[in-house]
């Protein structure tokens, strides 16, 4: 029984004496047992002097041996009390040798890694398990159990043999580890080792858990999102209730991104395999998106998928399809991080309002996607509004006075076929619209360089054209652009 003070306290050692005098002996963080026959002066002043000696001795505790009911000195118990020195009751029957046994057992687990702290700590991990414990929390419980300093870290130091380490996440060895320090005892390392192996299978569990519950409700979405894009205006009412539920603010301001994908098909073997690429595209895609914040949802088609980006209040930034232009961009490159080989026609469209403005935009981004495919603008995002150009040009190139301009250009193509002659305004259009680049014409093409090189120098020297004169480059470019739009020139 607790007298007074305080139990809560670190024990070095615990030592039995049989006169006051002794306590001169003991180390400081001692627990001072008395034996029973100098239990006696429990009622006296002889327990005035041992308290305040023990306190002088920093002892951590006084274990006397006493009847209930005794009258302990006051004194000794309100020093107890100030100065914190544990002050606790031993019934009579209690067997003095069993208790003592106990308490050095319970010093000693204290100074060294036992299976007992072990079992401690994993029941601790256990009973935390289920209540979504972060890795940092899991962490916290294993060191405030074991008396050991387990953190969680991202990086591990250049020369870490002086420390142990399991990844967080299993599956995830280069991620996130718990780490400890080594122990000298190997023995010691091996229990410690259990304990963070532990961890991190409870770390994994959890994680694995959440991700499934993200899956499902992202495949939810999907489902929902893309009958949404191509249902008719009917369907469309009957679908906005439960768009609403799964968080899809169709009410709001909406722009759309379509990523047309060219998935290499190396290693796929089956259809499973191809689906479940598509899908982790889809979940790069929206984790990316998201970071940069504002609400954002995926939808996926067997070789494309959707972007959904929305915007609640009056009216939109007057720069979102700018910002959204940029970060499609990173989202690019992150999904090309991913799988190198990707090849993606990424179309994104207008801002546009409500149920409607969801089905619009989607329709301008998949027009902006067809037209980044037939213009061969791999891996660069093309938005709708950008396009407007082909109408303006359409127009320019109904003057008869321009049709009979481009005619006289590409004359001399008329010595070859009408495939090859096709091929090379291609080639010469592809190459202005990469500002001169040999390399991303070829890239697009599907030529070797110096194919592409020997080629255009051909084709140039037979139409003639100085492509270092501004004004010539530009006719020449315009030309090759109507031509893809147009057809074939009139001559």
């Amino acid at each position: 029984m607790v007298l007074d003070g305080d139990i809560d306290r670190d024990v070095a050692e615990v030592r039995l004496i049989d006169s006051v005098d002794q306590l001169d002996e003991v180390g400081a963080g001692a627990l001072v047992v008395l034996d029973r026959r100098l239990s006696h002066i429990a009622d006296g002043y002889l327990l005035d002097v041992a308290v305040r000696r023990a306190v002088s001795r920093e002892v951590a505790g006084l274990m006397l041996t006493a009847p209930e009911g005794t009258d302990v000195s006051l004194t000794a118990r309100s020093m107890c009390r100030r100065s914190g020195l544990g002050l606790v009751r031993l019934s009579p029957d209690r067997d003095l040798n069993t208790v003592l046994n106990v308490v050095a057992q319970e010093i000693a687990d204290e100074l060294h890694l036992t299976m007992e702290r072990v079992r401690r700590a994993i029941d601790a991990i256990d009973q935390h398990a289920g209540e979504g414990s972060t890795a940092t929390d899991l962490a916290t419980i294993g060191s405030h159990v074991l008396s050991y300093d387990i953190q969680v870290t991202a990086t591990l130091p250049q020369d870490h043999t002086d420390l142990l380490a399991v990844p967080v996440i299993v599956s995830q060895p280069e991620g996130e580890q718990f780490v400890t320090g080594r122990l000298p005892d190997a023995d010691a390392n091996t229990l410690l080792e259990m304990v963070l192996w532990r961890l991190a299978s409870e770390a994994s569990r959890a994680a694995f858990v959440a991700e499934q519950a993200e899956r499902t409700n992202m495949l939810s979405v999907d489902e929902v999102l893309r009958q949404f894009l191509g249902a008719s205006r009917e369907t469309r009412d009957d679908l906005s209730s439960q768009a609403r539920k799964l968080g899809i603010p169709v009410d709001a301001w909406h722009i759309v991104a379509r990523f047309e994908l060219d998935i290499p098909q190396e290693g796929i073997a089956d259809g499973l395999l191809a689906y479940e690429s598509r899908e982790r595209l889809a979940r790069i895609a929206l984790t990316t998106a998201s970071s940069s914040g504002g609400s954002w949802h995926t939808a996926q088609e067997p070789a494309a998928l959707w972007l959904l980006h929305s915007h609640h209040g009056s009216s939109p930034p007057r720069d979102v399809g700018l910002r959204v232009h940029r970060l499609m961009g990173s989202v690019l490159a992150v999904l090309q991080h991913a799988v190198p080989e990707l090849r993606a026609y990424v179309g994104i469209g207008g801002v546009h309002a409500g149920m409607t403005g969801v089905a619009g935009s989607a329709t301008e981004a998949k027009v902006a996607a067809t037209h980044a495919r037939s213009q061969r603008g791999a891996n660069h995002p093309i938005s709708f509004d950008a396009i407007g150009i082909r109408s303006t040009l359409v127009e320019w190139y109904g003057s008869p006075t321009v049709q009979e301009s481009i005619d006289v250009l590409f004359a001399p193509l008329d010595k070859v076929s009408q495939a090859r002659r096709n091929e090379t305004i291609e080639i010469i259009g592809t190459y202005l619209d990469f500002g001169g680049s040999i390399a991303r014409t070829a890239e697009a093409v599907h030529l070797h360089r110096n194919a592409v090189r020997a080629r255009l120098q051909r084709a140039i020297d037979l139409l003639g054209v100085d492509i270092d004169d501004p004004d010539q480059r530009l006719f020449l470019h315009l030309a090759c652009r109507s031509h893809r739009i147009v057809g074939t020139s009139h001559s």
